[in-house]
């Protein structure tokens, strides 16, 4: 990718940050750190990772994430990841804001197993991730931790996966089924409203 190109894109990408309204700075990164091809703006994602969650999130036909959250949180604590795992897993995680409209498949070893398994939350609104990520390689463990914290970063709630599958409110797991069990149920399952459309389909 020639300099130009690279140049190009930063403009883009601080156009399409005014005209989300900061919604790009929640879900995606909005700088590039050199010219080469295929290299990272931060993170692990390259410029074309970026282009299709600003278009996923540019998607006003679908809702935020905010609105399948679990309105008061009685006790997060449950769902923080360990620094073992951020220590880890940050430059691999799929990170999500409040405000981001998309998230990945969550698979039934979510809140057991970190990589591959599904999102997690970015709690904290203020906080960007580009100015949590910068130089991050370069950081002692404990200034690694120091920079993770800002995020505040949690799994998201089986309830809150459930809302996200299209379950209703009134669905609930017994209080029998562990947090584990919750997990690896509904990482088993799929969108009951994809899943509707496409029998719909089938049938007509």
């Amino acid at each position: 990718m020639e300099a130009s190109d690279i140049s190009s894109f930063s403009q883009t990408l601080s156009a399409d940050d005014n005209n989300m309204e900061g919604i790009t700075a929640d879900c995606c990164a909005n700088e590039v750190k050199n010219g080469r091809d295929e290299t990272v703006l931060y993170k692990l994602e390259k410029i074309r990772h970026v282009k299709q969650k600003q278009s996923q999130d540019n998607n006003s036909s679908m809702q935020m994430i905010q609105d399948f959250l679990e309105e008061e949180l009685q006790d997060p604590s449950p769902y923080f990841i360990s620094t073992k795992s951020l220590l880890r897993y940050a430059l691999i995680l799929d990170i999500v804001g409040q405000t981001c409209r998309r998230s990945v498949c969550f698979t039934k070893g979510y809140g057991s197993y970190v990589e591959g398994t599904g999102s997690v939350l970015k709690t904290a609104s203020d906080v960007e991730l580009a100015s949590v990520f910068q130089s991050f390689e370069t950081l002692s463990e404990d200034e690694k931790l120091t920079q993770l914290a800002k995020l505040k970063l949690r799994y998201f709630t089986p309830r809150e996966v459930a809302n996200l599958h299209g379950f209703p409110p009134e669905f609930s797991f017994p209080e029998k089924i562990s947090l584990k069990q919750r997990y690896r149920l509904l990482g088993n399952s799929l969108n009951i409203h994809v899943v509707a459309k496409l029998i719909k389909l089938m049938v007509e």
